[in-house]
């Protein structure tokens, strides 16, 4: 007898233990599509009772994937651009031909010049030695550059999978490419569940498009040292920016800081002239200035909801026109002064510095 799949999340359908994936009830074994347990009440609900797929058990499923497509979409977040092209995942894809759908460009700030933004990746990519791929800017929310990336996606085919880390908006990119080529109201079909919750995706799924092109969903691939996979589950949502990037700038002396309360912190150890610090996050967390007197009292004993436990320290020197990346996080941009920081992060955080992705580049 043929395995049946959720057509949410791509789980083996089973009826024996409603606390795995998969379970649908006995009595419901017979319905077309079939949706789990798990998937119905995120869907409804917003819970997830069961929890995220393990990070084994999502690099199995990819790496199947991956034997039976033709090509792959690799979605990446443009707010946390380098934990999005982790090395490992790169190099699972190997020579496959590839698009790098670069998502969320819908929260840039307003005036942002998308040729720009286009530039910027190049030379990541470049830095980053990624191969050369197909590049398309998108956004799974308002629908940008969708139309184009529809019709590239056809030069992959037959099969094509889509991959990515975990919170990139993956699910929800095909989603939308989903609903323009069957049709978002059509009876018996059943998109891939789309939640605020990471590891959502258990097993590839398949979806058979008109023409016979077939579009796959994969589970999301855990990256190493991103703070919102540090965090509980309630703080991980605010992390994630969801609406147009929150910044604020700040006048920086040496002795004071700019942090995010219980998160991170960059201490002015040095400073070359009148230095300012653009900091950018998410919208559900804010940078604030402080002194280094009161670090300890905003980073090792704040007693919100988004808390670290083990810290780590790193001495860094920001030129303008280079950002200061916490994956997961968010990120700070020098400007007219060069800075020596200290920053105060997680442990086993990942620390970038890279060209500014927004603002003047000097």
């Amino acid at each position: 007898m043929r395995q049946q799949h959720c057509q949410g999340c791509g789980a083996h359908i089973q009826s024996s233990n409603p606390s795995e994936y998969g379970y649908v009830p006995e009595s419901q074994l017979n319905r077309e599509p079939l949706l789990c347990q798990r998937c119905f009440r995120i869907n409804h609900y917003g819970r997830d009772d069961i929890g995220p797929v393990q990070a084994n058990d999502s690099l199995a499923s990819i790496e199947a994937g991956l034997a039976w497509c033709s090509g792959v979409v690799l979605v990446v977040d443009l707010m946390d651009f380098e934990a999005s092209v982790p090395r490992e995942l790169v190099g699972m894809i190997g020579n496959k031909k590839t698009i790098l759908a670069v998502n969320k460009v819908d929260l840039l700030p307003e005036q942002t010049p998308l040729r720009e933004i286009h530039g910027w990746i190049a030379k990541r990519l470049t830095d980053l030695a990624f191969p050369q791929v197909q590049v398309n800017l998108i956004s799974a929310v308002n629908g940008h550059g969708f139309p184009d990336l529809a019709d590239e996606i056809e030069n992959l085919g037959p099969n094509v999978l889509f991959i990515g880390v975990t919170n990139v908006g993956k699910s929800s990119v095909l989603e939308r490419l989903l609903h323009m080529r069957i049709g978002g109201g059509k009876r018996g079909i059943v998109k891939p569940t789309i939640s605020p919750y990471p590891g959502t995706t258990v097993q590839v799924s398949r979806w058979r498009c008109p023409g016979g092109l077939v579009l796959a969903d994969s589970p999301g691939y855990v990256p190493q040292g991103r703070v919102s996979d540090q965090v509980a589950a309630e703080c991980a949502r605010e992390l994630i920016p969801h609406r147009q990037l929150s910044s604020h700038l700040y006048p920086v002396q040496v002795g004071e800081l700019i942090h995010i309360p219980g998160l991170c912190g960059f201490e002015c150890l040095e400073s070359s002239g009148s230095g300012l610090l653009l900091g950018f996050t998410g919208s559900g967390v804010q940078w604030q200035k402080s002194t280094n007197k009161h670090l300890k009292k905003w980073l090792e004993e704040y007693a919100g909801p988004c808390q670290v436990k083990t810290w780590e320290q790193r001495t860094i020197r920001l030129y303008p026109g280079q950002d200061a990346v916490i994956s997961g996080l968010g990120w700070v941009s020098a400007r007219k002064a060069t800075l020596l920081l200290r920053v105060h992060l997680p442990q086993g955080a990942q620390l970038t510095i890279r060209p500014n992705l927004v603002g003047r580049k000097k």
